[in-house]
């Protein structure tokens, strides 16, 4: 049995509380500051305890809703069992946490809730009290002290005696990561589904009016599920009010159309052709959920309608839709791109890079602009000065247009224009359709930031009467009609709600699964290396392999700023001779655009190489790698891969100050979804950018500036360097030296010249940083007793510092003296080159670690 016998129970103590709280005055006075109305869901028993902190005295009400308040929602619910509301009024509960686990669902207004809590706390005092004067002080749990146990002479000096057992190391679960590696790796081709709609205006029309109606009746079934605390979200994102924008702008398009979104996403789905109960059993985050239960509420995917994930961040659905307009390009095909995107997304940087980009590259997208009038709680007269958004099209030379969102019709026609202008090559359109939310940004909260008046207004231009009223006064349809499209709409939800409910939670073996796509096992296999005596240069290398995947595979393009004429370093000189600008594509200087489209042109047909000029501008399209390169796979329960790769050169020593001169390696790969190789050879680099453009998942292919012009074997013939393998430049037994990326030069200079002292250093190279081979450096390690790691980056939180951690974790009983690390210094990276180069490692650093490690 519970806490509370019974319901009876409940009330009696929850009701002693109440009285108690008015008797004490200054706790009473902080509760009914915050004028709210809160509300306690029981189970376990049952009970419903509603609070009237409004006016004093604080009044409880015990059951359903009282009548005085009828009419009013209250401001916070808490639904809770019977046991957690008691730790709770103890002061037991870590109430974040709580709601985190879901033993509390909180729905209502967060800003209130934060407000209140506080004013609670007090009263966490007074509930013992309650129950002992109650005769319940049974319930009290007992504070049992804390014993504390100190260690005594004999056990301390055995601590320090005696060394820890050796540890058996399981070499095989070293470098375990979740990438699956299939001899064949099998095709992800789906079969779309066609919407298959009429031709005819009325029945076209009758069929838009019908999709509305499902689209309401779903989200208000939802928005009631929510309240009761059976989503596992604390967010829901509606659409109410703005679904002929959906369904107008959907209908316009083929089955092979893509459409990205934003997280308020649930009818650009269902009006694109989602199966409902796929939707709803992604809202209840179930297995059987369109993304497995992954994506959730903000992220719907449905790779068989052409919809795109939809993204949680602000603007980035602009990026998705030019990539996959970028790939239908280059595919050949007459496929659209569309986006949905909020009045407030065209503030964000990543807009107007997309626009300018859709624009420069003439692309196949259309921009829908859903103009609800506020970004989140800010209205546009706050956030803009251009109050007609389709204006802004005029600063990228292409048409834009604004029509009332709430007419199905007027979207479907401008759409339908913009769609057919894109498809013939004619570029791409901004629409933004007037529109208004009659629910707020998310559900539950209030709508202080809008006035009784506005939203009035609004509810009586809501799109789904109009048309309604239209389609009966022209005879299109009866009330028999109507009413027929309102039956099927309550039976499909009730449906796909009742087919949420009983779908399987998704197991703990799905947690990383879709982390990483299936990978063809023959680019993670180590095998010999190539022999040759040809040697060329770092970049002349990295322009072979390049040359070699395009002319491998048709789907491979480059694109970047200048890349047709080399790039800064000429490593993509002479591409566009051999393949023309159609393959070699120039950009702005968009690094947001450049990348955000390579993403989506990787999920939808392709295999980008974007090249960053250098590795500090990663900064500025961070969005893009990892919060969609790195997740899109996973977040669509792997609908969608990313086989995309990003070049970039990084590191000091050619005097371009702190802003050109930085080593981001360490900066990623802490980030699941992408992976990451330094290679420090000409021939590495150019068998590992093969591999990278081979690669079913994102590559962040770090290269040094000061590498491009090193000289090294590279075989002429085809070959590959496996990704996850490290490599062992020289073998050593007295010191394993971690030599990361630009610092295998110097880590082999140095151990040349103690091989002349009689120390012989064994020298790693990882090559790849993520997946790690951790196993071939604890090998080296457990055999030479000694680790030293050198990398070009800073210090302080250096890669290095994690190749240090997993040897400690598994070998620290072989290592017969400290780790040791060298790298940069936390400082930026100075203009002066005698400064310069007293920051970044060099042999001489390097050799001073390895004797200090040897004792000498």
């Amino acid at each position: 049995m519970g806490t509370f016998r019974d319901t009876e129970h409940l009330y009696e103590v929850m009701g002693a509380l109440v009285d108690r709280l008015n008797r004490e005055r200054e706790i009473a006075d902080r509760l009914l500051e915050s004028r709210l109305v809160v509300r306690f869901v029981c189970r376990d028993p049952e009970g419903t305890v509603t609070v009237d902190l409004r006016q004093p005295p604080i009044t409880a009400h015990f059951g359903p809703f009282p009548p005085e308040l009828e009419g009013m929602e209250p401001d916070v619910t808490f639904s809770l069992s019977g046991d957690t509301a008691h730790l709770f009024w103890l002061g037991r509960l870590n109430i974040t946490r709580a709601i985190a686990t879901r033993q509390v669902v909180a729905r209502g207004s967060v800003p209130k809730a934060l407000k209140l809590l506080p004013a609670v706390k007090p009263a966490y005092a007074i509930y013992p009290q309650v129950l002992r004067e109650l005769g319940y002080a049974d319930l009290i749990p007992e504070e049992r002290p804390r014993e504390v146990r100190r260690m005594g002479l004999f056990e301390r000096l055995r601590a320090l005696l005696i060394r820890a057992p050796r540890v058996e190391i399981n070499y095989e679960a070293l470098s375990r990561y979740p990438i699956p590696l299939l001899e064949e790796v099998p095709s992800e081709e789906v079969e779309l589904v066609e919407q298959k709609l009429p031709t005819e205006e009325g029945a076209l029309k009758a069929g838009m009016l019908r999709r509305m109606i499902l689209i309401r009746a779903f989200e208000d079934r939802l928005a009631e599920e929510y309240r009761q605390g059976n989503l596992p979200s604390e967010a829901l994102f509606l659409s109410t009010g703005q679904e002929a924008t959906a369904v107008g702008a959907c209908f316009a398009l083929r089955a092979r159309d893509h459409i990205a979104t934003t997280y308020r996403n649930i009818a650009h789905l269902l009006a694109k052709g989602a199966d409902p109960r796929g939707v709803a059993a992604e809202l209840f985050g179930k297995e059987t959920g369109l993304c497995k239960g992954k994506g959730g509420v903000m992220h719907l995917a449905d790779v068989r309608v052409g919809a795109l994930p939809g993204t949680g961040i602000v603007g980035a659905s602009t990026l998705m839709a030019i990539g996959a307009a970028l790939s239908a390009r280059q595919r050949g095909t007459d496929q659209v791109a569309l986006c949905f995107l909020g009045d407030g997304a065209t503030n964000q940087g990543m807009f107007h890079e997309a626009l300018n980009f859709a624009a420069v590259l003439n692309l196949p997208a259309v921009f829908v602009i859903e103009n609800n009038l506020y970004g989140e709680f800010t209205p546009l007269s706050r956030a803009s000065r251009v109050q007609q958004l389709s204006r802004r099209a005029e600063a990228y030379g292409v048409p834009g247009l604004t029509v009332d969102g709430n007419d199905v019709w007027a979207v479907y026609q401008a759409t339908r224009e913009a769609v057919e202008r894109a498809r013939k090559g004619g570029g791409p359109t901004l629409l933004e359709c007037m529109t208004y939310r009659l629910r707020g940004h998310t559900e539950g909260e209030d709508f202080e930031y809008r006035t009784p008046e506005e939203v009035e207004a609004w509810r009586k231009k809501d799109p789904i009467p109009r048309l309604q009223r239209e389609l009966l006064d022209q005879g299109v349809l009866t009330e028999a009609d109507v009413a027929r499209f309102r039956e099927e709409a309550q039976r499909v939800t009730e449906q796909a709600i009742e087919f949420a409910r009983e779908s399987p939670e998704p197991g703990l073996d799905a947690l990383t699964e879709h982390a990483y796509a299936p990978e063809p096992a023959q680019l993670y296999r180590a095998g010999p290396g190539v022999e040759t005596t040809r040697e060329i240069s770092f970049g002349q290398a990295l322009n072979e392999a390049l040359a070699e995947e395009m002319a491998r595979d048709e789907g491979v393009f480059l694109l970047g700023e200048e890349v047709s004429t080399g790039g800064y370093f000429a490593v993509t000189a002479g591409l566009v001779d051999r393949f023309g600008p159609q393959r070699v594509i120039d950009t702005p200087i968009s690094e947001y655009a450049i990348v955000g489209a390579a993403v989506s042109a990787a999920m939808t047909g392709t295999r980008p190489v974007a090249e960053i000029m250098f590795s500090d501008f990663l900064t500025c399209c961070m969005d893009p790698i990892i919060n969609h390169a790195a997740k899109m796979r996973y977040l669509s329960g792997g609908q969608y891969r990313v086989p995309l790769v990003v070049r970039s050169p990084g590191g000091a020593g050619v005097g371009l100050g702190p802003q050109h001169s930085q080593s981001f390696e360490a900066l990623l790969t802490g980030i699941p979804g992408l992976i990451v190789i330094a290679p420090g050879t000409p021939y590495d680099a150019k068998g590992l950018l093969k591999s990278a453009i081979r690669s079913n998942n994102p590559v962040l292919l770090f290269e040094n500036k000061l590498l491009y012009a090193t000289i090294g074997p590279v075989p002429e013939e085809g070959y590959v360097v496996p990704i996850g393998v490290a490599d062992v430049k020289r073998a050593g037994r007295d010191v394993t030296l971690v030599a990361i990326g630009s610092m295998v030069g110097p880590a082999l200079e140095a151990a040349e010249d103690l091989a002349a002292e009689g120390i012989e250093v064994e020298v790693v190279d990882p090559r790849t940083l993520v997946p790690l081979d951790v196993t071939t450096i604890v090998r080296s390690v457990v055999r030479t007793g000694r680790l030293v790691i050198a990398e070009e980056g800073h210090r302080t939180h250096g890669f290095g510092a994690e190749v240090a951690a997993r040897v400690a974790e598994v070998a620290w009983g072989a290592l017969r003296a400290p780790i040791r690390r060298v790298a940069a210094l936390d400082t930026p990276i100075p203009y002066n080159r005698a400064l310069e180069n007293a920051v970044v490692p060099d042999a001489g650093r390097i050799r001073k670690a390895v004797l200090e490690v040897m004792g000498r």
